[in-house]
This record gives structure tokens, sequence and C-alpha cells, in this order.
């Protein structure tokens, strides 16, 4: 009987070691699908170089100087949000034609005055 109850344990602890080969040794193999083989694939790229006679560096400028530029820059009269809103619902483009859907569901167009 203790024979029989050892080997059992054994199996039982021996199942796990097996998961990867046989399915667990108890049970039916396992079989997973694998997607079929490909090729790599290949893209076209192109170098680029800033070393052509019209490439121009750009320029450098002082932190001062940058200071006094984004002032002007500030100083500008600018529109605030309701002016520029205001502006943009007076230049909205107006549809000339208009599309709609009768009681029947059929399509009805018609020029707007």
């Amino acid at each position: 009987m203790k024979i029989a109850l050892g080997a059992l344990a054994v199996l039982f602890v021996m199942a796990p070691i097996h998961a990867q080969g046989w399915g667990g040794g108890l049970t039916p193999p396992s079989n997973f699908p694998t997607l079929p083989w490909t090729p790599p694939t290949n893209f076209l790229s192109v170098d680029v170089s800033g070393a052509e006679a019209t490439f121009a560096p750009s320029t450098f400028m002082t932190f001062s100087g940058a200071i006094a530029e984004g002032n002007i820059a500030l100083k500008q009269d600018s529109k605030s949000i309701a002016q520029v809103a205001a502006e943009s619902r007076q230049t909205k483009l107006q549809s000339k034609i208009m599309i709609e859907q009768d009681e029947n569901g059929n399509v009805v167009m018609w020029k707007k005055n």
C-alpha cells in the first residue's frame, strides 16, 4: 500500500515536469496554431544630408537679444479671443442649397434666398 501511494505521489509530482511535452502526462497533447513564416520586409529608405550648397545654418541670437525680440512681439497689438470669434462668425460661408428629407423619406433640395 505504501509503495502504491509513493508511486502515485511520484506521478503527481512529475506531471508538471512533462507539461511542456505531452500535456502534463495524464492529458492528451495540446497543439497550438502558429503563424506561417514570411520573409522579412525591406523598406525603401533614402539618406538625406545637409551637405548641399544651398544649406544655410540657422542664426545664433544672444539671450538678451531673444528677450528683446520677445518683448517686441508681446507689445504688438493683438486681438482678444472674443474679437477673433466675432470675426469668425461674420466670415463663415453660408450654403446656397439646402438638402432635406420630406415625410416620405425622399430627398428634397432647394435654394436659399
